[in-house]
């Protein structure tokens, strides 16, 4: 349990480090599963999603990254991260 939840935090880490969150999202595209250890080819972050939780609550959530591959395709990818509010005090 506390290799996924390191796993998902150094995800979370670098999805961050690397995103210029742009107006263009994949709503319509379905989400791909993403796997522990899986290799993604991401060469441009458009934008990043979680779902909503309670203020004071820091917990995992589901989320979903959009972005783009070294070939300029669009993809989504679904994921379980720490809340925003974890990371911000919650």
């Amino acid at each position: 349990m506390k290799a996924i939840q390191l796993a998902n935090a150094c995800l979370f880490a670098a999805v961050a480090a690397f995103a210029s969150f742009g107006a263009q999202a994949a709503d319509s595209q379905p989400a791909e599963q993403y796997h522990y250890g899986q290799k993604l080819d991401v060469k441009r972050v458009l934008a990043i999603h979680e779902d909503s939780a309670s203020p004071f609550d820091c917990g995992i959530v589901n989320a979903r990254m959009d972005y783009l591959d070294s070939n300029g395709q669009p993809h989504s990818l679904a994921y379980r991260k720490f809340a925003t509010d974890c990371n911000e005090g919650g």
